[in-house]
C-alpha cells in the first residue's frame, strides 16, 4: 500500500495540473487590472480593432461556463488585457466545461 501512495502522490499533481495551461503570450504584457474590468465577448466579435496579448484555454474541471469564464477573465485581467475574446466553450460527457479564448486589448482608433 505505500508504493501505491506514493505513486498517487507523484502523478496526482500531474493530472490535476492538466486542466488548467498556462497562457500563449503573443503580445505585449501590461499591468494587471481587475478582473471585473476586462470585457467578455463570448457570441460577438469585438467591435474595435485588436491585438491579441495572449491564447488561452482551460480543459475540464468547471461545472459552469460562468465559473470557465471567471478563470480565463482573471487570467486575461493579470496579464493586462482589457477583452477576453470567447473563441470555443465544450461540455464534455462528465458535464465539465472547457474553452479557448483570446486575451485581447483594443487599439486606439
Amino acid at each position: 500500500m505505500p508504493i501505491l501512495r506514493q505513486l498517487l502522490m507523484i502523478i496526482g499533481p500531474i493530472l490535476v495540473s492538466g486542466c488548467v495551461q498556462p497562457p500563449l503570450i503573443v503580445g505585449q504584457q501590461r499591468a494587471p487590472i481587475a478582473p471585473e474590468d476586462v470585457v467578455v465577448y463570448f457570441i460577438d466579435r469585438p467591435t474595435c480593432n485588436f491585438e491579441t496579448v495572449a491564447w488561452l484555454q482551460v480543459e475540464g474541471g468547471y461545472l459552469s461556463v460562468n465559473s470557465m469564464l471567471a478563470k480565463m477573465r482573471s487570467d486575461a485581467a493579470g496579464l493586462g488585457a482589457s477583452g477576453l475574446y470567447v473563441l470555443q466553450t465544450q461540455r464534455s460527457e462528465m458535464k465539465e466545461f472547457s474553452g479557448s479564448a483570446r486575451a485581447i486589448r483594443c487599439r486606439a482608433a
